[in-house]
């Protein structure tokens, strides 16, 4: 059976709950068809149907009661990752960024109107994070998703907000699309973008896009810390101007990898 989406397309049912299902799988890091079935709402036979087809095809493993993602899963992602150039352009920046600050630096791209990790590197003081690579991510709540939709056309950004709205995930989340586009303003005047604690209490990151020359937006990276200890060197030109040598770095990369 198929449906219409928001955008106008078909959607077949049987896929959608596959889906559900492997997603709901990640993110439990193991299930059994109970939870499952708590996770994505979907019967208990229907669970179990696309459990033994998932398994049959090698894309989910059985060990007893519980299911896990299987390894076959692997090969899609290294494809993927080794496929865009964003990632091979951007490791050794970030690494070396990781290294000078101490803290998390992650790359990201936007995709769907979606920013998706595509790379993360730790340094030594690194905070534990939920965000790795492969992670999506709202745009308008983190440093470096408000980099990229700073450098978007005002008709892109209006259609991302359109699609998924602006949700709040903690006290300081921006959710006025009218805030939202006087602080893109500012940062395309700054040059970077702040997270003050929107998406994670706690958390800060600053973060620069990453532009082609016709002003093409490629990604862009951050650094991330405990709020506390990352606000207070935002006063200091040098963590700035590091992220600033990354992301200059990144862009160069690009530009020479054809």
């Amino acid at each position: 059976m198929a449906t219409t989406n928001a955008e106008g397309g078909n959607r077949v049912q049987a896929v959608v709950k596959t889906l559900d299902i492997l997603e709901a799988l990640w993110q439990a890091e193991g299930a059994g068809v109970t939870e499952l079935t708590e996770r994505t709402g979907l019967a208990k036979s229907t669970v179990h149907a696309h459990l033994t087809t998932l398994r049959s095809k090698g894309y989910v493993v059985q060990d007893g009661d519980e299911y896990r993602l299987s390894l076959r899963f692997l090969s899609f992602g290294e494809h993927v990752k080794h496929a865009e150039p964003l990632y091979h352009a951007a490791e050794t920046p970030m690494a070396d960024l990781a290294d000078r600050t101490g803290e998390r630096v992650l790359c990201s791209t936007e995709q769907n109107g979606l920013g998706i990790i595509i790379g993360a590197h730790d340094g030594e003081r690194s905070v534990s994070s939920n965000i790795d690579v492969g992670t999506p991510t709202f745009l308008h709540c983190s440093a470096i998703g408000k980099a990229m939709l700073a450098h978007f056309d005002d008709e892109k950004v209006e259609r991302i907000v359109d699609d998924w709205g602006l949700p709040a995930f903690s006290d300081e989340t921006i959710t006025e699309y009218e805030t939202l586009v006087a602080e893109l303003e500012e940062i395309r005047e700054e040059g970077v973008a702040y997270n003050r604690g929107e998406y994670l209490s706690g958390i800060s990151a600053i973060g620069a896009p990453i532009l082609g020359d016709d002003d093409t937006v490629y990604g862009a990276i951050c650094v991330v810390g405990p709020q506390h200890r990352l606000e207070s060197e935002w006063d200091h030109e040098e963590l700035r101007d590091q992220l600033l040598s990354a992301a200059n770095t990144i862009e160069v990369n690009l530009l020479f990898s054809d």
